[in-house]
């Protein structure tokens, strides 16, 4: 019975027929008739990823042995629950079951995973308690923690001291110190190998390619007697993170037979090269394609700004994942879409995934973008736990988030309980009080952020400082952030800062002093900077510098009707009547359009936003209808 039970205990391809026969043996009474059956529907268990299954089968054994205990670990450590699996390891030990070498060298994997070098020592004492060390199996297991835990020497010393080396334990090391870096010793050892094999040779040859040594890798793999899929991979892999495309499409052209990732390679390296039109050409050749390939042609339109395309395919996807909505939500937010993105957002909680780090900071970037506060705090309450609000990005992302959204205190909270705050963290909250006109808090924050925490300010963080002084008027002060950051620190201007301390001079009156200060800049001077000075002689009404900055903005942005309307408000305000009517004869000449003006407000976590002239609302009756009443009562009330 036992072994016809077995034979066909290997043709289940489900997890519901094997739950099916699990449930038919326990009707029958035949469930714990044998050790051996017990372990294999463990082992099934964990092999459809059903580790809860296989955790009550295993609770129910009396006096499990190692046997079945061994199962219960290896079948974690293959889920990738590596503690359970050493829990479990302890847990046994505790009930007085020696282990077995595989029982051994699969704790041991698990903890290579984790890097956990201190409980792998302490597995080392058992080894020696229970005889296994001289087991290869045991040691080449050992050689692989010590490897991962990036303990390059202590490895040596055991690989030296053992008395028999098969292929793995050399393979063990040569794969070992490539990861590490060593690739001059890997290459030694490679060369001092009896008899490498296929992994041995693909190992050295990624070692090369991690390094960037592609010509000594394309040697080696020239040399290789006998090539596999995976070493024609690693040189496409190569030269892809390389940028050398035509090298890797030579590699792709040679090769004899291709999976499914020698074609992602090869779409994603011109995806990132830019060239999505070939990127799309070997894309829609691909035999077959998995959630990876569609996501990454996905993300090569969203790179390069496509975003309908890049939706299309997305409606196309036969099967999405975490990393395809988190590349739509990201894009759309990149794209300067927020709005797009959070209406996606509705659609993904409908799939019930849980959300990881990146997808949760795709999100803040459009909320932040938007300024709603109510949709951020909803997607905060729904996804963002202890666990991600311990990542400094996130809360860093929060920071800018609530800044955006006009609320500076809860902003300000983040920042007081985010802990080891970088650079970046600090410039975010600085450029927050700079935006929000609190110049004092921005400078303190500045300053203590230099004295307390060691951290050199860089270009993003000038810029924030500099707003404030903006912001503040203060054009002393400005004036001597500006040389510190030149002087000092050595920090070339880059043109926003050029704009800040123009708009700085500008909003104080020293608008000569703005221009000399554009004409001793080392870089173009960009929209920005030429913008900052024209309104500044808007302001001050100076036709002179106003025309000498209209003229460089119509050639830099000829098609922005912004620049045209405040030259010709200038020229009106003066009285100037014949060049109001030369500037708007020059708008119908390069066929500029005003931009209609446009706004939004957020109710219920919705954003709804009206558009100048725009009738085509959905209910713009009712709106007008109610500003037509509100506009009577605003009469009586005169």
């Amino acid at each position: 019975m036992n072994s016809s039970l077995l034979k066909s205990l290997h043709n289940f391809q489900t997890l519901k027929s094997l739950k099916s026969i699990h449930a038919l043996l326990v009707v029958n009474g035949l469930f714990a008739s044998s050790d051996i059956l017990l372990n294999k529907i463990i082992r099934l268990y964990f092999r459809f990823g059903s580790g809860t299954h296989a955790h009550q089968v295993f609770d129910k054994i009396p006096q499990p042995n190692v046997f079945l205990w061994t199962a219960m670990i290896h079948g974690s450590v293959q889920n990738k629950l590596y503690t359970q699996g050493f829990s479990l390891f302890c847990t046994m030990l505790r009930d007085s079951v020696a282990p077995m070498n595989f029982t051994i060298t699969t704790v041991l994997k698990g903890l290579a995973r984790e890097a956990r070098l201190r409980d792998g020592e302490a597995v080392h004492g058992l080894v020696i308690k229970y005889g296994f060390d001289f087991d290869v199996m045991v040691q080449n297991s050992m050689l692989d923690l010590l490897m991962r835990c990036e303990k390059t020497d202590l490895a040596r010393c055991v690989f030296e001291e053992m008395n028999v080396k098969d292929t793995v334990s050399w393979n063990s090391m040569i794969y070992g110190y490539c990861n590490n870096g060593r690739i001059e010793i890997a290459r030694e050892l490679f060369d001092m190998m009896p008899d490498p094999n296929v992994i041995s040779w693909t190992s050295i040859i990624c070692g090369y390619v991690k390094v960037g040594d592609m010509s000594e890798a394309r040697a080696l793999f020239e040399a290789m007697p006998v090539k596999d899929l995976a070493s024609w991979n690693v040189m496409l892999s190569g030269y892809v993170d390389f940028g050398d495309l035509d090298a890797a499409l030579c590699i792709f052209n040679m090769m004899p037979f291709r999976d499914v990732g020698s074609w992602n390679l090869i779409v994603s390296g011109y995806c990132r090269a830019g060239n999505v039109d070939s990127a799309r050409s070997y894309f829609d050749r691909m035999p077959s394609k998995n959630v990876a390939s569609w996501t990454m042609m996905i993300d090569g339109y969203m790179k390069s700004g496509n975003v309908n395309d890049a939706k299309v395919l997305f409606d196309q996807m036969p099967e999405k994942n975490l990393i395809s909505w988190s590349t739509m939500i990201g894009g759309y937010a990149k794209n300067g879409e927020p709005q797009t993105a959070l209406e996606l957002l509705k659609c993904f909680k409908k799939e019930r995934i849980k959300p990881d780090e990146t997808f949760i900071l795709g999100v803040i970037s459009a909320c932040s973008q938007l300024g709603v506060l109510d949709a951020a705090e909803s997607v905060i309450n729904d996804y963002v736990g202890p666990t991600l609000l311990s990542s400094l990005h996130v809360s860093t992302s929060l920071i800018d988030m609530y800044a955006k959204c006009g609320n500076l205190k809860k902003a300000a909270q983040v920042f007081e309980t985010t802990s080891g705050k970088d650079l970046f963290c600090y410039s975010t909250m600085i450029a927050a009080y700079a935006n929000h006109g609190l110049v004092r808090e921005a400078i303190s924050l500045f300053e203590e952020m230099k004295k307390n925490n060691n951290l050199e300010p860089d270009t993003t963080t000038f810029v924030g400082v500099l707003s404030g002084c903006n912001h503040g008027g203060l054009v002393d002060e400005g004036w001597r952030y500006f040389k510190q950051m030149t002087d000092e620190y050595k920090i070339q201007p880059t043109d926003k800062h050029y704009a800040c301390m123009v708009d700085l001079l500008g909003r104080a009156g020293r608008v000569h002093d703005a221009y000399n200060l554009i004409c001793s800049m080392k870089v173009a001077p960009s929209a920005a900077v030429w913008s900052s000075l024209l309104a500044a002689c808007s302001v001050h009404r100076h036709v002179e510098l106003a025309e000498a900055a209209a003229a460089e903005l119509f050639k830099i942005d000829p098609h922005n009707s912004g620049n045209y309307v405040l030259l010709s408000n200038i020229y009106a305000a003066l009285g100037e009547w014949r060049n109001v009517a030369k500037v708007r004869a020059m708008m119908r000449r390069n066929q500029v359009r005003k931009n209609r003006g446009s706004s939004w407000i957020e109710l219920d976590s919705m954003v709804y936003e009206f558009v100048m002239g725009d009738f085509t609302y959905l209910n713009s009756e009712n709106i007008n209808y109610i500003m037509d009443l509100l506009a009577e009562e605003m009469k009586l009330e005169e």
